[in-house]
């Protein structure tokens, strides 16, 4: 199973863990988007409503029934970074669906974004790229269920965000 990493490195995860698939419309919302999305997004989704790491770090998580809502949430984060690159002040990446853009699956309380950088054609290969609220940009070579279990284990530096992010003992709610 994908998820076992980041539930390994997170077990309060496991508490929030729905007992089944929750039937998101993958299909409506590739036709969407334009792409699939990797897969251990799609799986994490499926068994989690929602996920916030420490009060800080949303996942964009799709509601089944609404998928039209997170459709209409990556569009309106798209539109963000498009204003950002007219002011030249998206450090060369582009929205989605521009040859290499990024799609945004995440947000932190701070004005912080994380999205994947779209380029290679197997979308469970597509880094992570944070978008920090000071101007700081950074790229990790992993996938969102390795970097979130990577920050939790402190393997991956919290480059652009909070030196504490996230604690020690890292809380995870859902909304």
């Amino acid at each position: 199973m994908i998820l076992r990493e980041l539930e390994s490195a997170l077990p309060a995860l496991l508490d929030l863990r729905l007992p089944g698939a929750r039937g998101i419309d993958w299909g409506y919302i590739e036709r969407e988007l334009g792409v699939r999305l990797p897969q251990d997004f799609m799986e994490l989704s499926e068994f989690y409503s929602s996920v916030i790491l420490d009060d800080f770090l949303s996942v964009h998580i799709p509601d089944p029934g609404k998928e039209h809502e997170f459709i209409s949430v990556a569009r309106e984060f798209l539109s963000d970074l498009e204003s950002l690159r007219e002011s030249d002040m998206s450090h060369g990446y582009v929205p989605y669906p521009e040859e290499g853009g990024v799609i945004p699956w995440g947000d932190s309380r701070d004005g912080d974004t994380w999205y994947w950088k779209t380029g290679h054609a197997d979308p469970d290969r597509w880094p992570v790229v944070l978008s920090g609220h000071s101007d700081d940009w950074v790229e990790i070579g992993e996938s969102l269920t390795g970097y979130l279990a990577g920050l939790v284990q402190g393997r991956i530096l919290p480059e652009g965000l909070p030196p504490d992010f996230p604690g020690r003992t890292p809380r995870v709610e859902s909304d």
